[in-house]
């Protein structure tokens, strides 16, 4: 072989490499999109999907009245239940845990 065609089987090798890259590149984001089209309620089963508001949630356009503080041990178990969303899904982006209080709720 001589030294002209070692330098094109180089570059033939090293292009093929990188369009192969390109083209991982271009398949990974492809899948992320289709991704985030899916959701996380149907990655899940369906289970903690949001809920549209009912017409009394949507009747209030201000923020809940503060009526009195949450107990410690309520605090305690939300703390625990956003540790280990963040612990377990730590590497999705854009995973976020939502908690609501319901006024009247006991």
């Amino acid at each position: 072989m001589s030294q002209w065609e070692a330098w094109i089987v180089t570059a033939l090798g090293m292009s093929v490499v990188f369009i192969g890259l390109v083209a991982c590149i271009g398949f990974i984001r492809l899948i992320g999109r289709l991704a985030q089209r899916v959701g996380p309620s149907a990655a899940h089963g369906g289970h903690g999907a949001a809920q549209a508001p009912t017409e009394s949630a949507a009747a209030t356009s201000g923020p809940h009245p503060i009526s009195e503080p949450i107990p410690a041990d309520v605090l305690a178990v939300i703390a625990l239940v956003v540790e280990l969303e963040r612990t377990l899904y730590m590497n999705r982006p854009g995973a976020r845990v939502t908690i609501r209080r319901h006024v009247g709720a006991p």
